[in-house]
This record gives C-alpha cells, sequence and structure tokens, in this order.
C-alpha cells in the first residue's frame, strides 16, 4: 500500500467544490473519494499500486472537470499534478453597453427646424434674399451632419450588437465543447461494450480449445484484450493505433491456436472472435464521431455474424 498525492492547479476558486474520485479504469467502479484542501492538495493514503482513472468532479457540472489516468508507484509516495481548465466555468454575463446620448441630435434638428421656421411664411412673388437662401443652405448642411451622428450612434461600425456577438461566441465554445466531453463519454462507453464482447469471445474460444483462463496461453490472450482496456480513455487516434496493434497480435495468436486445433475455428465463439479481430485492425479513426461509426458498424457486422450461424 502506497500513498498518492495530487495537486489540483489552474483554477483554484473551485477548489472548495471539488472532489476527487479515484476509479478502477477497467470496471469503472470508484475505489475512493476524497474532497482537497483549499490549495488542491490531495492526499489518499493507503492505495494499491496499479492503474487508476482520476475523475474530478464540480456540483455545477454534469461532466467530470477533468479525467485523467495515472499509475500508482509500487515504492514510495506517488505525487500528480492535475490541471484544471478555468473555461470550463466560464459564463460571462452579456456586455453592458450604454444607451447612446441623443440630446444632442435632438437639440440639432430641433435648432434646424426654429431656423427654416420664418422661411415658410413667403408669399408668391416674394423676394428670396442671399441671406435667406444662406440660412436654408445651412440648415440642410446641419440636418444632414445630424442625421450622420444618429446612425453613429445607434449603428455601431461592423455590427449592430458586438456584445451580443462576444457573447454567442463563448456560448458556442462552451457548446462545442460539451459536445466533445458527450462524444467522448459516448464513445469510451461503445469502447467498453466491444471490450466485454472481445473478451467474451476469447474466453469461449479458450473453452473450445480447453485452455483455463489462467493457463500461460490463456493469460496471453486476456492480456491483450486488458491491455486494449487501459487505452478506453485515450484520444480515437491513440485508441485507434492500439485497436490495431491488438487485432494483429490477437490475430496472429488466434491463427496459431486454430492450427493446432482446427474445430475451434469452426465453433461459434472462434467466428465471432475473427470477425472482431478484423475490425479492430481496420480501426483508423481520428475523430470521436468517426470511431462511433466504426464501432457501430463493427456491432453490426459482429451481431450479422451471429445471427447467421444462428
Amino acid at each position: 500500500m502506497q500513498d498518492l498525492r495530487l495537486s489540483i492547479l489552474g483554477f483554484s476558486a473551485v477548489n472548495r467544490d471539488l472532489t476527487v474520485e479515484l476509479r478502477d479504469p477497467i470496471t469503472r467502479e470508484v475505489r475512493r473519494e476524497v474532497r482537497p484542501f483549499l490549495d488542491g492538495t490531495v492526499r489518499i493514503p493507503k492505495v494499491e499500486a496499479g492503474a487508476y482513472e482520476v475523475h474530478v468532479r464540480h456540483p455545477n457540472l454534469a461532466l467530470p472537470v477533468l479525467t485523467r489516468p495515472i499509475r500508482v508507484l509500487p515504492q514510495g509516495e506517488t505525487q500528480v499534478s492535475l490541471v484544471i481548465d478555468p473555461s470550463k466555468f466560464r459564463n460571462t454575463p452579456i456586455e453592458e453597453i450604454p444607451d447612446a446620448n441623443l440630446g444632442p441630435v435632438t437639440d440639432s434638428v430641433r435648432s434646424i427646424a426654429e431656423t427654416v421656421a420664418p422661411l415658410s411664411a413667403k408669399t408668391p412673388g416674394e423676394a428670396i434674399r442671399a441671406s435667406d437662401w444662406n440660412a436654408l443652405a445651412g440648415a440642410v448642411r446641419d440636418l444632414a451632419e445630424a442625421v450622420a451622428e444618429l446612425t453613429r450612434l445607434v449603428a455601431p461600425q461592423g455590427h449592430d450588437h458586438p456584445e451580443l456577438v462576444r457573447k454567442f461566441d463563448e456560448v458556442s465554445g462552451n457548446f462545442q465543447a460539451l459536445i466533445e466531453s458527450v462524444s467522448a463519454s459516448l464513445t469510451e462507453l461503445q469502447r467498453r461494450k466491444q471490450l466485454d464482447v472481445l473478451e467474451d469471445q476469447v474466453k469461449g474460444v479458450l473453452t473450445e480449445a480447453g485452455i483455463a483462463p489462467d493457463e500461460p496461453r490463456g493469460k496471453e490472450l486476456l492480456a491483450v484484450v486488458e491491455g486494449l482496456g487501459e487505452a478506453a480513455h485515450t484520444s480515437p487516434r491513440d485508441f485507434g493505433r492500439k485497436s490495431r496493434e491488438a487485432g494483429a497480435l490477437l490475430g496472429s495468436k488466434f491463427e496459431r491456436l486454430v492450427e493446432e486445433k482446427p474445430d475451434v475455428g469452426n465453433s461459434a465463439p472462434g467466428k465471432g472472435l475473427s470477425i472482431l479481430v478484423d475490425t479492430l485492425k481496420e480501426q483508423r479513426s481520428t475523430t470521436f464521431q468517426a470511431e462511433i461509426d466504426h464501432l457501430r458498424k463493427s456491432d453490426r457486422q459482429f451481431n450479422a455474424g451471429v445471427n447467421a450461424r444462428g
């Protein structure tokens, strides 16, 4: 049993409300649950050495603030630093833009009206003096300037509501982050489901071959599945690489087993494992959505193969 010390960095304002879960990376079972000190330090005593998954949660967020795989060392205290992205808690209020002061424009227009009011009383045949014309031309000029000022005050250059544009950008960013988190969670659930099916097929093949899971050859096959399970939290690109490696390794071991015992290849678990090995070798997804589509395709191929055997 060793001690585990975590340091939560990045946004100390939320440390008091955080909850840290130490989970089994395979079963997802919560082994320990603790709360950090205000400085972000967490000490978990007497933890068995091995691989774990740390989930940092906040009561205001549905999804974990942070998820990270760690490994507790067999000797000495294990120290891990976790960095929280402050943007996960960002909710900036819409910027208050002060109302435009239209008083000077109003006063200017009223002054124009008063200036041209005497000119409206001219009678037919009465002479228009130069001063009258100049007053009218000046009034038109002042009116044009007042209208230009009005358009500047009520319709800023570029967009009429820049504060809303900034808020929409923030909301869009938060929504995109939520979509990515949900996609990652759904993808991991699909991965776990496929790994459970893969493990069942491997155990079925071992049973058909008369090999116990605790025998060396049984451990070799199950270790490949376990190793792929440890990568279930990684990015689509990394998981795809691990899947191809696992598929090639499982395929070679399965082929050697079939050479020794041909009946295993014709059994239901053998055919099911062959289908899953092929789909693992084809895993080349680079995005969560592409991987979900691939995993669904794998399920359809496996189910079609099972139904065909039935």
